[in-house]
């Protein structure tokens, strides 16, 4: 890892991480289950500044808690680290918006029931009334806040705009740089969020609740009036989310909430606060919200929380957590909560999409197809590898040990693999059988270009703290924003998987074989045999060891591609019909007695229609189910392995749509 860090544009070596992995024995390369400490301190920042008048905006949330981390003062517990992203090192151009993240609400009776208590009794707030949740980290501090170290004393419950420190003096200052440098940077405050959203139900049920969170509102705008926005992150109207109550009359009471919210803030001269709300990006969750209704009373802006569409352990198999477009009719994407969302008439520069700076992740996973992703992982309810906590890598952490930008590959056995059907990447170890789903500059682009397609308002990140300025810069650029001033060129990182382009097929230079230096590893060969008709032939006969050695042969075929052994030197597959060019990739691993294996060798082969088949002049009623290309229409019939399908949705078929697995496609009949 040193190696390549030492050269590296975009990551670099932090002392208080590398400790942390010596004391827990932490290996990337290996590690399934236990944690990763890897500070933000890893990345180098990277931020390019853009030309981005008349173009849609790029905004974040910004989390309070990101600014910890014990090791800097020598605690090295496991509860005592974290991210300690320094806001220094933030561009003040990078961002139109910065949402601070979370404020919390006096009577939550959630997970973070005891933390809101205590910081109202500082700030001597009643029962409904919103409240700073860490009024140290918030107010007081100076470290990765960018403020001077001095310790004059803070009155908590009377702290103004003027006298803070701590992360809001940070964001006071950070405006001010902005405007300096003639970019105007809008501030906002989410109330709620994942962890306190359980007082939601009862607080929107009532006027006299209503209105003291109103009022309260109100006050913290008066308090620091820098913040111009308010976000309400309610997770979710009729919905349980973290274990909270919920009802039918939500989405009602949301609208009532909304609309005193703006006649409140009208009322304290305050008519130019803009209202937005995270809303979820499932379509089942978002009808109970209203959103037409909100928009009628008051709303601006839907943030939809593109991500975590997949998660372990509740997820059933493998899937995407922030993919662009559905990776199967009606599953969850970006295109199919917007797709509905203009269907019911809302406007479409309202809402917002994200793009996520950290993974989802899965152990011992099994991947049956590449592009469209299949397979399962391990649902059992135990830790999973992720950073500070399970099953959920961040951004530094991704560059450091998975992800290597700059050599177009993955680190540490890890390999990048795009599903082109859902334009989402991943990473993934054969080795290790570790999953990680995540966004890359490639994705993050594509999302922004999604946006200016489709008139979108914004795209946003969850969470500034985690970027290096690549993601935001990606962002950037797929909306057309012109480069101002360049520090890092972005082009080289918009690259697709090892299953797309085959060239990118290598393994990670930093893995070594400790057999190596008393065996040589065998040399793989793939070689093309194509038979008569439509049968192939894919040989590893010429493989090679210098020892000698026994070789063993480990295909991996792409979907819709069977084999009758997938463990021979040779194999022999059916080419499928298709109706227009298809590349489909195969994977290649060969190892000696010994266990050494060959660097893998990776195949795409193209089928083509063919143009000298004959025209049957008497069609059969079940013609044989092409793979690719091919529009079906309700009612059609194909046979697809001895089987009979009747097409049940319109659809175009592709590999992953397979008859008899696509059941929202197909039904067996007879």
């Amino acid at each position: 890892m040193n190696d390549k860090v030492v050269n590296s544009l975009l990551i670099q070596k932090d002392v208080h991480t590398e400790k942390a992995y010596e004391m827990d024995n932490f290996d990337p390369k290996t590690q399934v289950g236990n944690y990763s400490y890897t500070s933000s301190r890893v990345m180098k920042h990277v931020y390019n500044k853009y030309q981005v008048q008349g173009k849609p905006k790029v905004f974040g949330y910004y989390t309070d808690w990101s600014q910890y981390d014990g090791r800097l003062d020598n605690k090295f517990d496991k509860g005592d680290r974290g991210a300690g992203y320094d806001l220094a090192n933030l561009s003040p151009t990078a961002f139109d918006k910065i949402i601070f993240g979370f404020i919390g609400i006096l009577g939550d009776q959630g997970e973070k029931k005891n933390a809101i208590n205590a910081a109202a009794s500082q700030q001597n707030k009643n029962k409904f009334e919103p409240l700073f949740l860490d009024p140290w980290g918030d107010f007081q501090s100076y470290r990765n806040c960018d403020q001077p170290e001095d310790w004059r004393p803070i009155d908590i419950a009377t702290v103004t705009q003027e006298d803070t420190k701590g992360i809001l003096g940070g964001l006071r200052d950070f405006q001010q740089k902005a405007k300096k440098l003639g970019h105007e940077l809008a501030l906002s405050m989410s109330i709620g969020g994942w962890t306190m959203s359980n007082i939601f139900h009862e607080l929107a049920a009532s006027s006299q609740s209503r209105k003291i969170f109103a009022l309260g509102v109100v006050k913290l705008f008066k308090q620091f009036p820098m913040f111009s926005e308010i976000d309400i992150d309610w997770e979710y109207p009729n919905d349980k989310g973290n274990e909270n109550p919920f009802g039918p009359e939500d989405g009602d009471n949301y609208v009532v909430l909304i609309k005193e919210l703006r006649e409140q803030l009208d009322s304290a001269g305050r008519s130019d606060v803009k209202i937005s709300i995270a809303a979820a990006a499932v379509v089942t969750k978002i009808a109970h919200s209203k959103i037409k209704e909100l928009l009628a009373v008051g709303l601006y802006g839907i943030n939809l929380m593109t991500y975590d569409f997949f998660g372990t352990p509740w997820a059933l198999e493998l899937n995407h957590h922030t993919n662009l477009m559905p990776k199967e009719p009606e599953g969850d994407s970006v295109d199919t909560v917007i797709n509905y969302l203009i269907a019911q008439g809302i406007p479409s520069e309202r809402i917002n999409i994200g793009y996520a700076g950290y993974s989802r992740n899965a152990k011992n996973a099994e991947i049956e197809s590449f592009s469209p992703l299949k397979g399962l992982y391990d649902t059992q309810k135990t830790p999973t590898t992720g950073t500070l906590e399970s099953g959920s890598t961040v951004w530094a952490d991704i560059l450091y040990n998975y992800l290597d930008l700059e050599e177009q590959c993955g680190r540490n056995g890890f390999n990048v693999y795009t599903d082109q059907i859902a334009d989402a990447d991943y990473l993934y170890s054969p080795e290790s059988k570790l999953f990680l789903s995540i966004d890359t500059p490639r994705t993050v682009k594509a999302k922004g270009e999604y946006v200016v397609k489709h008139n979108l308002g914004a795209i946003f990140t969850w969470t500034i703290d985690q970027d290096n300025g690549l993601l935001v810069n990606a962002a950037r650029e797929g909306m057309g924003c012109k480069i101002e001033t360049q520090v890092i060129d972005m082009k080289p990182f918009y690259f697709e998987g090892i299953n797309v382009d085959a060239k990118n097929g290598k393994d990670d230079p930093d893995q070594t074989d400790e057999t190596e230096k008393t065996n040589h590893a065998p040399k793989g060969h793939i070689a093309l045999r194509v038979t008569s008709g439509s049968v192939v032939q894919l040989s590893a006969q010429a493989s090679s060891d210098e020892d000698g050695d026994k070789l063993s042969y480990q295909w991996t075929l792409p979907a819709g591609i069977v084999s009758a052994d997938t463990k021979a030197d040779v194999i022999e597959i059916k080419a499928p019909e298709v109706s227009a060019a298809t590349d489909f990739s195969f994977e290649l691993v060969v190892k000696d007695a010994k266990g050494a294996a060959a660097e893998k060798q990776y195949f795409v082969l193209t089928v083509v229609k063919s143009q000298n088949v004959k025209p049957d002049p008497t069609p059969k009623d079940y013609p044989a189910w092409v793979v690719s290309g091919h529009i079906y229409s309700k009612g059609d019939k194909v046979i697809y392995a001895g089987v009979k399908y009747i097409c049940i949705n319109p659809h175009t078929s592709n590999s992953g749509w397979i008859p008899g697995v696509a059941i929202t496609l197909w039904n067996e009949t007879v």
